[in-house]
């Protein structure tokens, strides 16, 4: 596993508004930190869109507020090429939007610390730090931790499982993970333990795919999955309590991102690694 006390060598992109290409006048607006050891990309915008306004009166704030969403989710899509999806995005963004050249940090954790990083070179937030509430973040959390403990090395540690295998072939929906513990004689393994990321507040649709495709799944063999969130619902919001209570009562257990490092060892423990 990683020593989180070791510096490890990050590249720090600095994203820039350039409303007048030919003035060359910009204010920084968001940062890209990349830790090619923890195969780690975090981006980080503003959301003070009121000092942008007074830079530029005719900001597309829309097209600004869009920025966060979009990046993380083109991160999420490349995250096993984020190199090329870096040497792609410092060669496509030179009108409104610019990378200023990149430059070298040395980081701890560079997911913790991008927020400083970020309050650096951009300011502080209006809202401060985004919570992990949405799926993009907490899958990439749970990447994080599993990259941190070695799993994603590990030959029986699957990623981008279609559900293909088992339901029907033209079905498209992948799980985010997946791993089939060794059957030892006393335990009830040897059969298929799958990983799925979603917000329990935001991914309502999503709880129900899922219990959708684990009934077609436990009609092929027996199988587990654990639906990794935000944390756990707490009545407050009826959309989270909807979506845990549509998990827990297909059998899908419940894990909370915040115990991402520790969920990581256990399955470790479980391969025998």
């Amino acid at each position: 596993m990683a020593d989180a006390d070791q510096y490890k060598e990050c590249s720090l992109y600095v994203v820039q508004y350039v409303p007048d290409v030919v003035r060359g006048e910009f204010l920084n607006i968001g940062v890209f930190v990349f830790s090619p050891q923890e195969n780690y990309l975090g981006c980080l915008f503003t959301d003070d869109f009121r000092r942008i306004k007074r830079f530029h009166p005719q900001a597309d704030l829309e097209f600004l507020r869009e920025l966060q969403q979009d990046f993380e989710q083109q991160i999420d899509e490349h995250s096993d090429e984020l190199e090329s999806y870096l040497n792609w995005m410092g060669q496509s963004f030179s009108n409104l939007v610019q990378i200023a050249p990149v430059r070298a940090c040395l980081l701890r954790d560079p997911a913790a610390e991008i927020q400083d990083v970020f309050n650096r070179y951009v300011g502080a937030r209006v809202e401060g730090p985004l919570p992990v509430d949405t799926r993009v973040r907490i899958k990439q959390r749970l990447r994080l931790s599993f990259v941190r403990s070695g799993l994603l090395n590990q030959p029986g540690f699957e990623l981008n499982i279609p559900a293909a295998r088992w339901t029907q072939p033209n079905d498209t929906f992948a799980f985010d993970f997946g791993y089939r513990p060794p059957e030892i004689a006393g335990r009830p393994n040897g059969h298929m333990k799958f990983i799925h990321t979603l917000s329990l507040k935001r991914d309502v649709e999503l709880a129900k795919v899922l219990v959708y495709t684990m009934d077609h799944v436990r009609r092929r063999e027996p199988a587990e999955l654990t639906a990794v969130v935000e944390g756990t619902a707490t009545g407050e919001d009826e959309a989270a309590t909807l979506s845990q209570n549509i998990l827990v009562e297909a059998g899908i257990s419940i894990q909370p991102v915040t115990l991402a490092d520790q969920y990581a060892r256990s399955i470790r423990s479980e391969l025998g690694i």
